[in-house]
């Protein structure tokens, strides 16, 4: 087997071929068992070792919380949750709330690490 190592993403092991091709630097093949997979290992000159990604930067986890944000946005909308006017309408609008005030002050204030995420709630719409 050979495992193709990218020296730009710290030496991880981008793909798993039986025989290796062309390749352009600084991309390199390596002898390696059957056992490695691509982008759960990395060469270090010598050994495979298991890759550790890196942990998130605060930038990296401000954008997810704005993505979370984003993908809820909709639930901050009045009417989705009033009976008068939608029909169905979002039973747990205040279980969204409280979610999206979890994300927010991620999002607001931002810091490296991987962090525990709140758990979005599950729409609960009338019949």
């Amino acid at each position: 087997m050979q495992a193709l190592i990218n020296p730009a993403q710290d030496n991880l092991v981008v793909q798993v071929e039986q025989t290796s091709f062309e390749v352009t630097t600084p991309l390199y093949w390596v002898d390696c068992s059957d056992t490695i997979v691509a982008y759960e290992y990395t060469y270090d000159g010598t050994n495979f070792v298991p890759y550790v990604p890196p942990a998130p930067t605060a930038e990296q986890n401000k954008a997810t919380a704005s993505s979370l944000l984003s993908a809820t946005d909709w639930t901050s909308i009045p009417d989705v949750a009033n009976s008068a006017v939608s029909n169905p309408y979002l039973m747990n609008q205040s279980a969204f709330f409280a979610y999206r005030s979890q994300v927010r002050a991620i999002a607001v204030n931002p810091t490296a690490g991987n962090l525990n995420w709140p758990t979005k709630p599950t729409e609960q719409w009338s019949s």
